[in-house]
């Protein structure tokens, strides 16, 4: 896909999706088809570059009623809220469940994040992707945010209404059916007994599930809620960063940086005095060219 604006037009069907989010365009500013009024000047582009935080909405509607983003559908969208293309494709392609070249309607995206993948989620994957033809499209996707309940998958049925059904815990036959017949799988627990290990004596982060009335602040202390935050404040700030720091807790963003230390940047070290230094004039040339 080319990441600015190009020739292609989108289809009656993709110009619904983003008109049914935004409204008909006003002017060509917009989209919409020129006329002589447009010639003299552009009207609605403040209201349009007010809206430009329906981008992401704009894709969902897309990607939900098509399938997929196409060229010509993604540069309507960037028209109508004057976006760059460069930036909308960006988006596009960031997130998973979104795609840029054609597949089928259905799509079953297996999550293979840590949770799912020790819980044998490759292997679901594989026995699912023997069993489906080509009128679905199988994809390894990051976190659905069933972790609780892995393996996970989710079925999704472009169209107008998009349909979705999720399997979790996922088994291949589970899978398969809420990818052929999302509108027959079956429904969603309640959430407070969605974790399967609800109730259970050993459980730390949720172990008030399924036993506490979540809308009950009263029955939430009586279960020892808050206990964590008396402790908190008697510690104070400073005891709270010791406790933080000594526990070794790190982030998981990739770098792993220590979560009880400030979030400064951190000068290169000196190989040589093994302490923090500041940047050399030659390493300064360096980064400069």
């Amino acid at each position: 896909m080319d990441p600015h604006f190009g020739d292609s037009k989108p289809t009656d069907e993709e110009r619904s999706a983003v008109d049914a989010l935004l409204g008909p365009p006003e002017s060509s500013w917009e989209g919409a088809d020129r006329s002589a009024t447009d010639l003299r000047w552009a009207r609605g582009g403040r209201e349009a570059r007010d809206r430009r935080d329906l981008l992401l909405p704009g894709l969902h509607a897309i990607n939900d009623r098509i399938g997929w983003i196409s060229e010509g559908a993604l540069g309507y969208l960037c028209r109508r809220l004057t976006v760059p293309p460069a930036e909308a494709y960006g988006v596009a392609t960031f997130y998973a469940m979104f795609s840029v070249r054609p597949r089928p309607a259905t799509v079953l995206h297996v999550c293979n994040d840590l949770a799912c993948a020790a819980a044998g989620a490759e292997r679901v994957c594989t026995g699912i992707a023997e069993r489906l033809g080509d009128e679905v499209s199988v994809e390894r996707s990051p976190c659905l945010g069933l972790c609780e309940r892995a393996p996970a998958a989710l079925a999704v049925r472009a169209g107008d209404p998009v349909r979705t059904a999720v399997a979790a815990p996922a088994t291949v036959d589970g899978a398969v059916r809420a990818a052929g017949a999302p509108d027959s799988a079956p429904g969603e627990p309640p959430a407070a007994m969605a974790v399967p290990q609800a109730g259970q004596g050993d459980l730390v982060l949720l172990r008030r599930v399924g036993v506490v009335d979540p809308a009950s602040l009263d029955d939430y202390r009586a279960h020892g809620g808050y206990t964590a935050l008396r402790r908190a404040f008697a510690l104070g700030p400073a005891g709270v960063i010791r406790e933080v720091t000594e526990s070794g807790l790190v982030g998981r963003g990739g770098a792993a940086f220590p979560t009880g230390r400030p979030g400064r940047p951190r000068r290169p070290r000196c190989a040589r005095t093994a302490e923090w230094a500041a940047p050399s004039r030659s390493m300064c040339r360096t980064m400069r060219s």
